[in-house]
């Protein structure tokens, strides 16, 4: 019997284990949210296929006949369309908290434990020591091309991005300066360093459910990437904000809702 050896993996179908969680993710371009919660406060990430601003994500997830095969072979489990998105900052979730300075732990766990509904909250972890709401600012908007597909330490399969133009690649290095200053500021505060300092920006395409099968695909990765770039030659990305959202499993992202939706 093959055993699961990822945590944010329940079964095979693919069922996703509880695994929650905030972050910074760039706001997604269109129309791509629902309602959620019974508050009606909160908006869920909900990407449509026919959407014409994720062409670009929607070419990456139209090679699905490949995932599947991957399935079959390596136990690969692929996000839903729905839930494409691209981080920028990772904050507490639960496979860091327990990293969280002990005096500010206790408090940590239970916010998570409450999400949805503690994404409203007035939270010292989702604000600055001034009392700010803690993000990244994009003043000018950004735009990115695919790079290439990249298996991370036989865990997930990821569609690395880069930027377009010089005026993204300016962007880029401006979040990238606020990033660490946001990094820098958590650590301070609550004792925990909650992500890389190198910024990968990247589509998470899915996860394997077992690292020694995923040890076999990396021939397999290879040949995506080569079809992909393909695929993907002239379609880009464009974001033009960036939002805190929550996380409940991964496949379920929301913030709060936009008083002008």
């Amino acid at each position: 019997m093959m055993t699961i050896t990822h945590p944010k993996i329940k079964g095979f179908l693919p069922v996703w284990a509880p695994f929650r969680g905030f972050s910074l993710l760039f706001d997604n371009p269109g129309s791509n949210v629902l309602p959620t919660g019974p508050s009606g406060k909160l908006e869920a990430i909900h990407c449509r296929p026919d959407e014409p601003a994720l062409r670009f994500y929607y070419a990456l997830w139209n090679r699905s006949k490949d995932f599947e095969q991957m399935l079959r072979a390596y136990l690969f489990c692929p996000l839903p369309f729905h839930s494409y998105h691209v981080t920028v900052w990772d904050g507490l979730n639960a496979g860091n908290v327990r990293k969280v300075a002990e005096q500010h732990r206790i408090a940590a766990e239970a916010l998570l434990q409450s999400l949805p509904d503690s994404l409203l909250e007035a939270s010292p972890f989702y604000r600055t020591a001034q009392g700010d709401p803690i993000g990244i600012t994009l003043e000018h908007g950004i735009e990115f091309v695919f790079d290439r597909i990249e298996k991370w330490n036989n865990s997930g399969l990821v569609a690395r991005i880069k930027p377009a133009n010089e005026r993204s690649e300016r962007a880029l290095r401006s979040i990238e300066e606020q990033r660490s200053l946001l990094i820098d500021a958590y650590r301070q505060r609550f004792g925990i360093v909650t992500t890389t300092e190198e910024y990968r920006p990247h589509v998470s395409l899915g996860y394997f459910a077992n690292k020694e099968l995923a040890e076999l695909s990396t021939a397999s990765v290879e040949a995506l990437n080569d079809q992909m770039k393909q695929q993907m030659n002239g379609l880009t990305v464009q974001f033009s904000s960036i939002s805190l959202y929550g996380m409940t499993d991964m496949e379920t992202f929301f913030k709060v809702r936009d008083n002008n939706s």
